[in-house]
């Protein structure tokens, strides 16, 4: 596949984003005339002093501030002070969807300069004020033109490097061999056994989950939801032929989203940032749970062949007043089908009014992978609305995702957090534009390698946004996770020896404790898991051809962590696997399903030399595990 061009864009933003920042910017300057008005025309000193604070936040602290005297100073510091409460309430904003914080800060600091002020306004502090919001007016004026013009630059010089370097670059990817899968090696299944450990565990307990907040990055939810996504990913490539204690993993991790306090967030996100007073996770937006939890039932169906979750009310949520809402498949892809086609940008909303691109990215595979498993056609409707959507309000003039954008103002993030919210869109959207996901990994790629293919370390952020801890390991796990899915393995490689090099693996599986990287997030660990199993296309596959329900010879249960299956696969009726020793080896039985009814299958590396299989197509065997041993299951002629 060659990689799109960048379409031609001369304005910095989407025609949608400009209308909302031209509106933005008619909203303060009647607010600036109105204060003007107040300042200058009002009788009384209160109403003076209000009209300066509606100009800036803190403004009528203005009023009375210099560096000659005491109460000057004061005046000063309350009016920085001021400034710097409406920064920390725009965060707040951002962080959690609370709209009232902005406006409340300006307004608060507004009245108490109003009630704390012993004069009235002064022409020369209005006069004063005035010209000290019209230079910062003028200024990110100035900077936009500056950055328009610079994005300009960048999207031609963009542009000529994918039409004379990246397409033969691209085609130098690696491509899915028609090949048996390789087995995971002993440390990824170690890795593995981080993840089942968590989530192998009663549905609710969480043990092993990190807490710290359910607004942002490092939530509960996103933990499940990527463990979710790694199981899956490492069963359609290496298990597919396995079923034993993935199915109950697989399904642990989805049944805990329904804990009250997965996602009890949204009753205050949907009262502070849509002013209403409904606990419903489902009803509008939310895209950071919908499209993500139909994600992960999606993989998992697609990757087990299961289709339980499909069926209406297999997931309730239960709220602690008596309300239920279901969460079932078809409940969440309805929700997204609304939402995208309520949405203005088309895109939807995951804190109330910001719009992340990788959010919809991970919510689009979730509706793609539904449409191969069920047959019908509801993304190829969304399509087009999508992509051009993405291409004109999501992504910058200089080529970059942008990291997220205001719905009600059109104001977006400056492109922070390194490498990783532009490596991770491109692995999901690979399911669902793929041209897009491989332009946008050539770009990112220019500024990962240095000129002698070394990693720039500078472009990873060295926190982990799993657990906000200090550490680069989510940053270079999921970088190297969307390299494999875009068959890039010298991008891969290299993240994946400076994620050993930066976070070391502890192990003391050994003695019967765990394995994990220090520091490093559960989110990281995830994600290194899926990337460690991925392989060129493979999440793509996932979505787009997944399993049928099991009819093919498959191992359909075996002991946890007495059994590590390091691969499992079937060919032509041939079940092969490759099995590992717990922490107690010896002697252990394994449940097979899927094969023929009566027929004799032929056991290597089983105590039974051969079986036969009952009415059911079910047999079991018993494997001497006290080493790495492979298995062969195959029918006798």
């Amino acid at each position: 596949m060659s990689p799109c061009l960048l379409p031609d864009r001369r304005l910095p933003c989407g025609p949608l984003s400009l209308s909302r920042l031209l509106r933005l910017g008619a909203i303060y300057g009647l607010l600036c005339l109105s204060g003007a008005a107040l300042a200058w025309g009002a009788g009384e000193r209160f109403w003076q002093v209000s009209g300066l604070g509606l100009i800036l936040p803190g403004g009528g602290f203005f009023a009375r501030a210099d560096c000659a005297s005491a109460v000057g100073l004061l005046q000063a510091g309350l009016f920085v002070a001021s400034l710097l409460i409406f920064a920390a309430a725009c965060l707040l904003w951002f962080a959690t969807g609370n709209l009232l914080a902005p406006p409340a800060a300006w307004l608060l600091a507004a009245l108490m300069a109003a009630w704390m002020q012993p004069g009235g306004a002064s022409a020369d502090s209005l006069r004063e004020l005035c010209l000290l919001a019209l230079c910062g007016l003028l200024s990110a004026l100035l900077l936009s033109v500056l950055h328009a013009w610079r994005g300009r630059r960048r999207r031609a010089q963009a542009n000529h490097y994918l039409i004379h370097e990246a397409a033969a670059l691209a085609c130098r990817f690696e491509r899915p061999a028609e090949v048996l899968p390789a087995e995971l090696s002993p440390q990824e299944l170690k890795l593995m056994g981080f993840v089942l450990d968590r989530a192998l565990q009663p549905v609710a307990e969480f043990e092993g989950i990190e807490w710290r907040d359910q607004f942002q990055t490092a939530a509960v939810r996103y933990q499940l939801h990527f463990m979710g996504y790694a199981l899956a990913m490492a069963r359609s490539t290496r298990l597919s032929a396995f079923s034993g204690y993935l199915d109950e993993a697989q399904q642990n991790l989805i049944h805990k989203q329904a804990d009250h306090r997965v996602w009890r967030y949204w009753a205050l996100e949907n009262l502070w940032g849509n002013l209403r007073c409904d606990p419903d996770p489902i009803a509008r937006e939310n895209i950071m749970y919908t499209g993500f939890l139909a994600t992960q039932m999606a993989l998992y169906q697609a990757s087990s062949g299961r289709r339980e979750f499909s069926r209406p009310g297999s997931l309730p949520l239960r709220h602690p007043d008596g309300r239920i809402y279901q969460a079932d498949l078809p409940a969440l892809t309805a929700a997204l089908q609304r939402g995208f086609g309520d949405s203005p940008f088309t895109l939807m909303a995951c804190e109330p009014n910001w719009i992340y691109p990788l959010c919809n990215a991970i919510g689009v595979a979730g509706i793609r992978a539904c449409d191969a498993q069920r047959g019908e056609r509801h993304w190829a409707g969304l399509a087009a609305r999508f992509r051009s959507a993405l291409e004109t309000e999501f992504i910058t003039l200089g080529g970059a995702f942008v990291p997220c954008r205001s719905s009600h103002t059109g104001l977006a993030l400056p492109g922070i957090g390194g490498a990783m919210p532009q490596a991770l869109p491109s692995l999901f959207l690979n399911a669902s534009l793929p041209d897009i996901a491989l332009r946008q990994w050539l770009l990112l790629r220019r500024s990962l390698l240095d000129a002698r293919g070394a990693l720039r370390l500078t472009r990873f952020w060295p926190i982990d946004t799993g657990n906000y801890g200090y550490s680069p390991a989510a940053a270079l796990a999921a970088t190297a996770l969307a390299a494999v899915e875009m068959g890039d393995r010298e991008v891969a490689g290299v993240c994946l020896d400076a994620l050993e090099q930066t976070c070391p693996a502890r192990d003391e599986s050994a003695q019967g404790g765990p394995f994990w990287r220090p520091r490093a997030s559960v989110w990281a660990h995830a994600v290194e898991l899926m990337a460690r199993s991925g392989e060129a296309g493979a999440f793509r596959r996932l979505v787009t051809q997944p399993n049928l329900p099991a009819s093919q010879p498959h191992i359909s249960r075996a002991a946890y962590p007495e059994v590590r299956v390091a691969r499992a696969v079937q060919h032509a009726g041939v079940l092969m696997a490759t099995l590992y020793p717990g922490l107690r080896p010896g002697l252990q039985t394994l449940d097979l399903a899927g094969l023929r009814p009566g027929q004799i299958y032929l056991c290597s590396g089983c105590v039974e030399t051969r079986v036969r299989a009952d009415a059911q197509g079910a047999a079991r065997v018993t494997v001497p595990l006290d080493a790495r041993r492979e298995i062969l299951i195959q029918p006798h002629t």
